[in-house]
């Protein structure tokens, strides 16, 4: 399945391309109950909110089939390869989860800085894809965008309050978890608010809400956060990056684990068939 040149040029233009009813509800049914079987116990991919509830499972088809069989799906891979005009690998997979009442905020941030940084990518030749496991809107958290601000590069970060000394003694102590900075609800690299601002005055803020089986790719620059989840009810996601194979990271010496990097350089195995 291929975008149409036009869903292409808006999606170049505006950092972002939603298409609604991508999967059918039988797809999204079967992809949500095999949701708790990619959750181990005590494992390193399971990042937890403050709360103890679940924030994200990475790197889901580790464990999974159906989730492996997703990553590789032609309708998800082509448009992929035609938005980074390149053939593509699976950097990044991971399930978001906004728990009801608990679902934690994700603070305005780009997603290149840290597979930047952290991993040594050079260009944000990199698309995500977040997939719908339930309706979503403003109530439970849906992502929020400034459109065009992928345009502006790796953009200034806002200034983070230094850590206490607790804090300081505690990541002392795991400093093999440091990554954890990445992926908690207070995270290092945000982008600072006079940016956003600025942006959104002249952009304005879509607030990506869609129903359960929508689709939306993302540029790895485009401004983006979410707020807590008010409603009683999950609001589950799934996110897949697929980087162009032109683009691996660079950081060898100290490369973050396998389930937030892909080690996998090869260009996806494509399949056609369904999950």
């Amino acid at each position: 399945m291929k975008l149409t040149p036009e869903q292409v040029v808006f999606y170049n233009e505006n950092g972002y391309l939603k298409i609604e009813k991508y999967f059918s509800d039988e797809e999204i049914e079967k992809l949500y109950s095999e949701f708790p079987n990619t959750i181990e116990k005590n494992s390193d991919r399971i990042i937890l909110e403050d709360n103890g509830s679940i924030r994200s499972v990475f790197a889901p088809h580790f464990v999974s089939e159906v989730y492996n069989k997703l990553s590789r799906l032609e309708r998800l891979v082509i448009p992929s390869e035609q938005l980074i005009e390149s053939k593509v690998y699976l950097h990044q997979y991971k399930i978001n989860t906004k728990k009801g009442f608990k679902g934690d905020w994700w603070e305005w941030h780009q997603d290149f800085p840290y597979w930047h940084i952290d991993d040594g990518i050079s260009k944000p030749e990199l698309v995500t894809i977040m997939l719908y496991l339930q309706d979503t809107d403003a109530s439970n958290g849906a992502l929020l965008l400034v459109p065009k601000s992928h345009k502006e590069g790796i953009a200034k970060f806002g200034k983070k309050d230094v850590l206490d000394e607790e804090n300081k003694d505690k990541n002392e102590k795991t400093e093999t978890k440091n990554y954890l900075s990445s992926l908690n609800s207070n995270i290092k690299f945000t982008v600072d608010q006079e940016c956003v601002r600025d942006l959104a005055t002249k952009n304005g803020i879509v607030t990506a809400s869609g129903k359960k089986g929508t689709v939306l790719f993302f540029h790895s620059n485009i401004f983006h956060a979410s707020n807590i989840n008010l409603t009683p009810f999950d609001r589950d996601a799934i996110l897949i990056t697929y980087n162009s194979i032109h683009n691996i990271p660079g950081n060898t010496e100290n490369p973050r684990p396998n389930f937030l990097v892909g080690r996998n350089y090869d260009p996806i195995e494509i399949l056609e068939k369904d999950i």
